[in-house]
């Protein structure tokens, strides 16, 4: 996905119930998100991806 299309994605956030909710479950709900764990503070895990800007022809 690029920048462009990523700007056009619908935003399906549910603000009233996030109001709602009390830090604590905004955090035991992020963290139940297999999809949305968090990043260690010293970024373990993480590898740099290097893209081929100009790809060969």
């Amino acid at each position: 996905m690029n920048h462009q299309s990523a700007k056009n994605l619908k935003d399906m956030t549910d603000w009233e119930r996030l109001k709602k909710m009390s830090e604590a479950e905004v955090e035991a709900n992020a963290l139940s998100d297999p999809d949305n764990q968090p990043i260690s503070a010293d970024l373990t895990g993480l590898k740099r991806i290097k893209r081929n800007i100009h790809p060969q022809k």
